[in-house]
């Protein structure tokens, strides 16, 4: 099992430290380098925020945290979790996963660049053959989304 935080962290692009979830102590961010690519196979992850907390759109921004959540056991569904820090919307660069909840723990299964969009809704994804697999203990994901939610909504300035 992989282990699940929310700390603060500054990252490439960002002027301050934000919310950041980590895996195995390190950001998010990091810790998918080399797994997202564009089109034209050029790694793009380098500087992606969190998508929870950034979006720009209320709904977009509702929808990301919502979907981030644990909820139907033994389905999959595609979460935003870091956005391109330009645009901060779901039209650039979207580092997604693919997170399945089974019993006790969530399973982040593969990792993609979302292709398209419609109304917010991520509908199409290009997934990465060479890509890195999480799991996490239920309890500890629900924690760290929790600190993550604090840290957004009390911490970051």
């Amino acid at each position: 099992m992989n282990s699940i935080s929310a700390t603060m962290y500054r990252s490439k692009y960002a002027r301050a430290a934000h919310p950041v979830l980590t895996v195995d102590s390190i950001p998010l961010g990091s810790w998918i380098k080399g797994v997202i690519y564009d089109g034209a196979g050029v790694d793009t992850t380098e500087g992606l925020v969190p998508a929870q907390g950034w979006l720009t759109d209320e709904d977009h921004s509702r929808y990301a945290w919502q979907i981030l959540e644990p909820a139907t056991e033994d389905c999959s569904t595609i979460v935003p979790l870091l956005v391109c820090a330009d645009d901060l919307d779901l039209s650039c660069t979207v580092a997604v996963v693919e997170q399945v909840i089974c019993r006790d723990t969530v399973i982040w299964e593969r990792f993609g660049r979302a292709v398209n969009t419609v109304a917010g809704v991520i509908t199409a994804v290009a997934w990465n053959e060479m890509n890195p697999r999480a799991s996490f203990h239920r309890g500890q994901f629900e924690e760290a989304l929790s600190e993550f939610l604090r840290l957004t909504e009390h911490e970051w300035v």
